[in-house]
């Protein structure tokens, strides 16, 4: 059983030309390399070592510098990547004072500190405040690290608090507000006392709001979902933070290469964006933020049972912050089911967290039809997508051709259209 010591070993000289020369060695199996490590080491050191080793691969789908980082692995499948990180510690007005309650191994924290924010990082852990104290060292930051209970939050009414509560602390993963550690009373004893406060929650997570408010709970003053690479990663509730406005839901994407084109096109287009949207970027980020007024007018937007020319899949932040309705109704776009994902429209509309395809032809999930109608197709590559329905697509695309000697690619979407369940054969759209 590795112990406190044994992690805070690794911040010492000796570990860290240990973990220098291992990092060089990354190929070499790891059960000789262990043992040789025994040969000097105590076993618990050795271990620790080669858990890092084994964490590398993990940690660089969060952070572009993994070797730079000691994590375990619950902390580090619990942490917010960099780029995510780097968004929200922008947040807090600049230069703030900020408490970073249960910061883990310091993903956040250092972020934070990275915006040149004031930083104190707190946690329960004695192994997550050290993990800190390292990954705070290693990128040159200097930040407080205390080992307590989120209660005892040092000098709060002074201070801005984040705050990453624990939505495993019985064991396996929860969305439920009631099963956060510390608890729903504990963080709304620390909100009445500090001048603003971000609070991080699964993306699944969902409350009462109107309840909370007669309650007179301290409901969020703003929400925001943030989406990556496909996935929603977090969930925000914000109070005191000037950055979104008051009474709204955001909806922030990461930029990839072709998001990224998406967004300038978009942009440059000026004369194509609705009035009353409210649409911003911040590095590498793209948000669409919606005032409570607009999702009202939205809320009884029709559901279209016939799709127009065009068909677009759209970012799952969207979804998460059930904002589908909003979102359709700004840029005028019809949605096919509500649950579905999908909108469609006569025309496309470049949009930074849309992907427009253009319909060839529509055919019933079944799986004789689909073969049939595919048999003679001259088709490089298929693309399956599916939204709210449960379908098996490793066994569709085994019934579907592929030409070696062809460079086009399809695309099939599996949806509801009204109460029937239909496949969308389209092709990618050219929208510049």
């Amino acid at each position: 059983m590795r112990q406190i010591e044994d992690y805070e070993w690794l911040s010492t000289p000796q570990a860290q030309q240990r973990w220098r020369d291992l990092c060089n060695e990354i190929s070499v199996n790891s059960a000789s390399m262990l043992k040789r490590l025994r040969s000097t080491l105590t076993t618990n050191q050795a271990s620790v070592l080669i858990e890092q080793l084994d964490l590398i691969a993990l940690a660089k789908r969060k952070v572009s510098d993994p070797q730079q980082w000691f994590w375990t692995r619950q902390l580090l499948e619990q942490s917010s990547d960099q780029e995510t990180a780097s968004d929200t510690a922008c947040d807090f007005p600049p230069q703030s004072r900020v408490i970073d309650v249960c910061c883990g191994a310091g993903a956040d924290s250092v972020a934070l500190a990275n915006q040149r924010h004031s930083v104190t990082s707190i946690d329960r852990c004695p192994i997550a405040c050290e993990l800190t104290k390292h990954n705070a060292m290693s990128h040159g930051l200097n930040i407080e690290v205390f080992n307590r209970e989120a209660g005892n939050s040092l000098d709060v009414p002074r201070d801005y608090i984040h705050i990453d509560p624990d939505r495993r602390a019985d064991g396996s993963r929860s969305s439920s507000l009631d099963r956060l550690s510390p608890t729903w009373d504990t963080i709304a004893q620390l909100l009445k006392r500090c001048r603003g406060m971000s609070l991080k929650l699964a993306p699944g997570t969902r409350a009462d709001l109107k309840g909370m408010a007669r309650n007179k709970e301290s409901i969020p003053e703003s929400l925001r979902f943030l989406s990556k690479d496909g996935s929603v990663r977090q969930q925000r509730w914000y109070w005191g933070l000037e950055r979104w406005p008051t009474d709204s839901i955001t909806a922030s994407m990461f930029l990839n290469t072709s998001s990224s084109r998406r967004a300038m096109q978009f942009f440059a287009a000026k004369h194509t964006i609705p009035p009353n949207a409210n649409t911003s970027t911040s590095p590498g980020w793209f948000h669409e933020t919606f005032s409570l007024d607009d999702m009202a007018t939205s809320e009884d937007m029709a559901v279209t049972d016939k799709p127009l020319e065009f068909v677009a899949d759209y970012d799952p932040s969207i979804r998460a912050a059930e904002l589908s309705s909003s979102f359709a109704h700004r840029y005028g776009w019809q949605l096919i089911d509500s649950n579905s994902g999908y909108v469609t429209a006569s025309k496309t509309l470049v949009h930074p967290m849309v992907r427009w395809f253009q319909v060839v032809d529509i055919l019933p999930l079944d799986k004789r039809q689909i073969k049939s109608y595919v048999r003679e197709s001259r088709v490089y590559a298929w693309e399956l997508k599916s939204r709210g329905l449960e379908v098996d697509l490793t066994a569709l695309r085994k019934i579907l051709p592929c030409d070696s000697n062809s460079d086009e690619t399809r695309t099939i979407l599996c949806l509801k259209i009204g109460r029937q369940h239909r496949v969308v054969f389209c092709k990618e759209a050219d929208c510049s």
